[in-house]
């Protein structure tokens, strides 16, 4: 990276940052010092993050590989999976790897670039995308250099999970390629959401309208695209002024027409040596235009970085006045100056008086999670159950129902793990949801809801034995033992597809698979006939139940604890912050009169600095914000 211009916007940045920093420093506030720090510790990345975001079939997949130059790279028929993301840089061939999260921590292995669907897409392998964390992918081109695509699951509002991933990676990114689809519906409003939580993470965006192709009213809706994302902005900033700095930019954010099958169209008409046809597809697509752009993005990444810096500098500023002003008033003559601070002080623990009773009140409704856990998984399980009963109805001889429980075995374990990963996935939007209100009402960020591997069951690791001694268990046959499954052939061939597609498999715990495997010797001690079997079925799925809703109740109750203690963490946080203010407060006012004269002209000091300061800081926002703006035109 080049230096910067010494009286360019990035190197009075970087001064101005210092400044701020030295400040915190001698007013005595390392946490706030620490702040700023850790908001600059991406300065000397010299690759450009750009995070590719929009909802489902906006040709958000597509348009990356054709902007790769690898037409089946990253899978375009399904979202990418729950918790992942993928990373497209540049190195010397084209290979993967995936990073999995562990107990022991992040664990690399590296996959053939054909099986990256099995690890990143919703349609992939639930054996395989288990934990993935992302698939990074390097290939050999031009347009990466100093570049990093991120691919992220998709932000519809249906999909709690994968839209707070995305909004996550945005916390990486320098800039921010948000696709919509010229044949499509006009933005939603979830969408609109979406990018107001986005500007307040990253600074350069661009709208990539993508399938101008075989759309003869592109143009027009885009302007309605612009018109609706206009009185968004406008509504959003008439109910809260104070979000206009973050929500304005939007509206002068470029627009990008682009159409990948048109440059896909291009590269094949350069292959068969037609060069003229090629180029006018290729200008046709757009595609020229927004590379224009990424490395825009790339060239002044100082810029939307230095933005990010600005803005922590100015929050730290804030917090050192609060101090600077008590001080103030502490040294003033007149006693109103000291009980105005100290009002707002009182108003403060009183508000958090208002916020502790809230969180008691969400707690207690926050422990009818566990039942409508139960809720769930009775209704996920009778879903499951139903065709099992539609199958056994089909069969009239005696062979026909030896034949279908001599094919349980597999099938069984296959409708289950469907069924549990539909149930994980309804639980965990259903706590995600609950809970993020619970923090939100008190003032707190999101917080991250990730399942612990060792609550969550695993079926695969259930092992029948058959050991000699006199304390062995007795052999269970796995013909006999297993209760019947729907994805047997007997009229039911489609349900299993059914459910193992779009679903995928999550393993099931040891105590669900010994729960199944007893039904050995109830089995035996019925008929085989219809009625015998039903019975025999609700009586398992019965417990299997009972042993799903446990393991997920003990999962719930995880994220309860850590949610309710983070909010109180964060309650007595604030409470000893104003409490510490007032006993300044307090302390000050009892001082001599020489004291008090000493610590209001230091608090002065320091407000003028922190004035002049703060004005840079608001000069150089905008100053960068214009530098994001104009990147890549």
């Amino acid at each position: 990276m080049t230096a910067p211009d010494p009286n360019g916007p990035v190197a009075r940045l970087l001064r101005y940052a210092n400044e701020v920093h030295s400040l915190a420093g001698r007013c005595g506030r390392a946490d706030l010092a620490e702040v700023l720090a850790a908001a600059a510790a991406r300065w000397k990345d010299e690759c450009t993050d750009i995070v590719v975001a929009g909802a489902q079939k906006r040709g958000k997949s597509r348009l990356i590989n054709t902007l790769v130059g690898h037409p089946d790279l990253v899978p375009v028929d399904a979202d990418v999976a729950t918790n992942c993301f993928l990373s497209l840089r540049r190195g010397p061939k084209l290979a993967a790897v995936v990073h999995r999260s562990t107990d022991a921590g992040l664990v690399q292995t590296p996959i053939t670039v054909e099986s990256i669907p099995d690890y990143a897409s919703m349609r992939g392998d639930a054996g395989k995308r288990r934990d993935v964390v992302s698939v990074d992918i390097t290939l050999d081109n031009p347009l990466l250099d100093g570049l990093r695509l991120l691919d992220t699951p998709g932000v519809d509002s249906l999909t709690v999970g994968h839209r707070q991933v995305t909004v996550a990676m945005l916390q990486r990114a320098d800039a921010l390629l948000f696709t919509l689809s010229a044949q499509d519906q006009p933005v939603l409003r979830h969408e609109l959401e979406f990018l107001a939580e986005a500007a307040e993470r990253v600074q350069a965006i661009a709208f990539v309208l993508t399938k101008v192709e075989d759309s003869a009213n592109w143009r027009t809706l885009m302007e309605e695209n612009q018109a609706r994302l206009k009185t968004f902005v406008t509504e959003a900033v008439a109910e809260n002024p104070a979000r206009s700095a973050t929500l304005t930019p939007l509206l002068s954010a470029p627009w990008i027409p682009v159409s990948s099958k048109l440059a896909e169209a291009a590269e094949a008409k350069r292959r068969e040596g037609r060069q003229e046809r090629a180029d006018a597809l290729r200008s046709r697509s757009g595609m020229d235009v927004l590379e224009r752009h990424l490395r825009g993005f790339a060239d002044g990444r100082e810029f939307a970085r230095g933005a990010t810096v600005v803005n922590a500098a100015l929050s730290v500023l804030g917090s050192l006045g609060t101090g600077a002003k008590d001080d103030v008033a502490a040294g003033s003559d007149d006693e109103n100056d000291v009980a105005a601070r100290m009002a707002q002080v009182e108003a403060g623990l009183e508000e958090l008086n208002e916020l502790a009773a809230r969180r008691r009140a969400g707690a207690v409704a926050n422990t009818f999670l566990g039942r409508e856990v139960a809720g769930i998984v009775a209704a996920r399980t009778a879903e499951i159950r139903q065709p099992y009963e539609n199958a056994i109805a089909t069969l009239k001889k005696q062979d026909q129902i030896d034949r279908y429980m001599a094919e349980l075995p597999m099938s069984v374990q296959r409708s289950l793990e469907a069924a549990w990963s539909q149930i994980v996935y309804d639980v965990e939007m259903l706590a995600r949801t609950t809970l993020d209100a619970f923090a939100r009402d008190l003032g707190l960020d999101p917080v991250d809801l990730a399942a612990d591997r060792r609550m969550m069951p695993n079926f695969s690791q259930v092992q029948v034995r058959n050991d000699s001694g006199p304390e062995a268990p007795e052999q269970v046959d796995m013909v006999r033992d297993v209760l019947p499954s729907a994805s047997i052939g007997l009229s039911l061939g489609g349900f299993a597809a059914t459910l193992l597609g779009p679903v995928g498999f999550i393993l099931v715990a040891p105590a669900i698979g010994a729960a199944i495997f007893m039904g050995r010797r109830s089995m035996e001690k019925v008929q085989r006939n219809q009625a015998a079997l039903r019975t025999a079925l609700r009586d398992q799925f019965s417990l299997v139940s009972r042993e799903m809703t446990l393991d997920l109740e003990r999962m719930v109750a995880t994220w309860r604890v850590n949610v309710e203690q983070a909010a109180d963490e964060s309650l007595m946080r604030r409470r000893k912050e104003l409490e510490t203010r007032r006993a300044e407060l307090k302390a000050a006012s009892a001082r001599s009169a020489e004291e008090r004269k000493k610590a209001r002209q230091s608090g002065q000091d320091r407000m003028a600095s922190i004035d002049t300061l703060t004005a840079r800081g608001l000069e150089l926002r905008k100053e960068l914000a214009a530098a994001v703006a104009a990147l890549g035109r």
